[in-house]
């Protein structure tokens, strides 16, 4: 598991105030370890300062063994030092953290073994235009809040930490959960092996209010409960109970059993809250096994526990499995953007080498063969759901880059049901009636209709064989999702050209028994493109009355739709300074944009064009969706059955539902010129 964290697990060792002769490097010594680099150039200036970068142990949630950094040791070496941790405006920076935050960088790293567990220590070389941190370090030598907090990126398996991949930076900042200890200046030998730790202990302090790390830890150990009474302390007497007999043999056996109590209860480890709470369920249930009870008790305290145990080390920003390195791994391949944490990700060298990790299946039998596959969650389906989510990666990828062309003109509705899709339309409002002083309100009559749109599935599946697999063909499987997307754009979108072509372009039947477009409705012509068509246009549809009432709508077109044949023709009527009328121009009163013309390429007759209004005012073209407002891909795999057993092939299926209708015709209006 590969994790990025950030450790608030040392502290600044202060230096003195620099005097001359102090700001060059430490002199080197021969006796330094060898994994260690060498000192920085004769005459680098800067301040040194020595400090504990980082300590062996437990650190949110992660076991950081002593051995693992004493071998990562070189990897701290270079490393930057910035001042504080970044924040949210270094997230939107273009490189990442801002140059004025650079304070200085490590230039030694090495473990010190004692006291145990012993600690990563180095020297921190500030630049000059930090050297103000050398004079906060020295004054504030004595508070524990001033330290390191490390930046790692970490493999993990379960809770121990095999390897660290990369150091990020090494910051200050406060509130570190390790070390404030002085320790001098920087010394000039370097000790093999590291700093020595003298006596350094880990401070106690609590978070403060308002801390800006989320998920704090710390590593100081929780304060020890409030102690037991020593085993052989007797027991406070009841003054109101009356003295037994020291001969009487049940009442020593009952003073045995609550001595044995109370020592079980110190070595539990419970808190005071805990062991009341157990003595209480005794006296309850004598006959009960108190060993069995506060096993109970350690282990829900423990589980309870286990999060909020740790404080101030750090945050954990980001986790990634081998597994997960995989998946994407296998979407890079198959065209998705490396960005992010894709980036460090190694390439594949084809879908060979993807299948062969995932599957184990090196003989192309089609089989999962779990003893060679060495990611530890991977299972029979992993193949499928990995290579099923790179592809429906790139299939809304692609399908989202192509031209939604109706996406103007059209309203859009997700729905819950495959249940046929009713497009209400309300109307009989006319003008508010009058109400006298004191009379009563009267009922307005109103009435609906709707237009119903069945569901309609799209789907195909392509097979993916083993013959592609083992010939590496990694051009047709990067095809693929490309080709399915671009077929599920065509098939949505032939559909809504086709409200307006069908039926020998009058369009299919509507509720009421006409076509939609229909004398009986005022919205269909025959003239052909041109500025004083348009503005007829204009003024039969404003004139369209509400269903219901003689009221006007007042509704005006907003968008033209055309054939490529017409394009030039529409950009001229609606996109020109000015209109040639008789030998003279003026200005072009119907001007707007180019976003206002719609080019559909359904579209075949040369000639014909409409009229659409705003789908905000009135609804005309409607399309309903069911999972989703992008087509799904599928990939169907399983051992010894299905097509990957009769086929020798990994199908991959596409499928695609939606419902596409008319809601109002008003808010529609076609020109078929003969």
């Amino acid at each position: 598991m590969s994790t990025r964290l950030t450790l608030m697990g040392g502290a600044v060792l202060a230096s003195p105030a620099p005097r001359e002769g102090d700001l060059g490097p430490p002199a080197a010594t021969p006796a330094a370890s060898a994994a260690i680099p060498a000192a920085p150039a004769a005459g680098l200036e800067g301040v040194y300062l020595d400090v504990i970068i980082m300590r062996a142990g437990p650190a949110n949630g992660l076991t950081f063994p002593a051995a693992l950094l004493a071998q990562a040791a070189p990897l701290f070496v270079g490393a930057p030092c910035y001042v504080d941790h970044a924040g949210p405006a270094d997230a939107g920076r273009p490189g990442g953290r801002s140059v004025r935050d650079l304070a200085g960088t490590l230039v030694r790293a090495g473990y010190a073994a004692r006291p145990a567990p012993g600690a990563l220590t180095g020297r921190l070389r500030l630049y000059r235009q930090a050297g103000w941190l050398a004079t906060l370090a020295r004054e504030a030598a004595t508070l524990p809040q001033l330290g390191l907090s490390a930046v790692l990126w970490v493999e993990a398996e379960g809770g121990l930490v095999a390897r660290i991949d990369r150091v990020e930076s090494v910051d200050i900042v406060m509130n570190p959960a390790a070390g404030g200890r002085l320790l001098g200046p920087a010394a000039a030998p370097w000790p093999q092996g590291g700093l020595p730790m003298n006596d350094l202990t880990l401070s106690q302090h609590a978070t403060p209010e308002g801390a800006t790390l989320p998920q704090r830890v710390r590593q100081a150990a929780p304060p020890p409960p409030p102690a037991d009474p020593p085993a052989d302390a007797a027991p406070a007497a009841d003054p109101a109970a009356p003295p037994a007999p020291a001969n009487d043999v049940a009442t020593l056996a009952a003073r045995v059993d609550r001595l044995a109590l109370d020592v079980a209860l110190a070595a539990s480890g419970l808190p005071a809250e805990a062991r009341e709470a157990v003595r209480a369920r005794l006296s309850e249930e004598p006959a009960a096994d108190p060993a069995a009870l506060i096993a109970v008790y350690r282990d829900a305290y423990g589980r309870a526990a286990a999060q909020g145990a740790i404080r101030n080390l750090g945050r954990v920003t980001e986790m990634m499995t081998p597994l997960d390195r995989i998946g994407l791994a296998v979407e890079r391949l198959v065209g998705v953007p490396a960005v992010g944490r894709a980036a460090d990700v190694p390439r594949l060298s084809g879908i060979r080498e993807a299948y062969d990790l995932l599957t184990g299946d090196w003989e192309r039998y089609g089989v999962f063969r779990g003893e060679r596959v060495t990611l530890a969650n991977a299972t029979t389906a992993t193949m499928a759901q990995i290579v099923a989510n790179a592809l429906n990666k790139v299939l809304l990828s692609h399908f989202e880059s192509r031209p939604r062309w109706w996406a103007p003109i059209a309203h859009e509705e997700d729905f819950a049901t495959l249940n046929d899709v009713r497009w209400i339309t309300v109307g009989g409002f006319s003008d508010l009636d009058a109400v006298a002083e004191g009379g009563p309100y009267v009922e307005k009559p109103w009435d609906d209709y709707a237009e119903t749109s069945p569901f309609t599935k799209r789907g195909n599946y392509i097979g993916l064989t083993l013959e592609m697999i083992d010939r590496d063909d990694v051009a047709a499987v990067r095809a693929i999702p490309r080709n399915l997307a671009h077929a599920a754009w065509r098939t949505l979108s032939s559909r809504v050209a086709l409200l307006f072509t069908e039926n020998a372009g009058a369009g299919p039947l509507l509720a009421d028994g006409q076509p939609l477009f229909a004398p009986a409705h005022g919205n269909l012509g025959n003239s052909a493109l041109a500025a004083g068509a348009w503005q007829a246009t204009v003024a039969a549809m404003f004139k369209q009355q509400e269903f219901g009432s003689a009221k006007r709508l007042g509704l005006r077109p907003r968008y033209c739709l055309v054939p490529i044949d017409l394009e030039k023709a529409a950009l001229e009527i609606f996109t020109s300074d000015v209109a040639p009328e008789a030998n003279a121009a003026y200005r072009n009163v119907l001007q707007r944009s180019a976003e206002n013309i719609v080019v559909v390429p359904d579209w075949t007759d040369a000639t014909d064009w409409a009229a659409v209004a705003d789908p905000a005012e009135l609804e005309g073209v409607c399309i309903g969706y069911r999972f989703g407002r992008t087509p799904e891909l599928f990939v169907a795999d399983a051992d010894l059955g299905g097509a990957m057993f009769t086929n020798d092939e990994m199908r991959v299926k596409v499928r695609f539902v939606f419902a596409v209708g008319i809601g109002d015709y008003r808010a529609l209006y076609k020109h078929n010129v003969a």
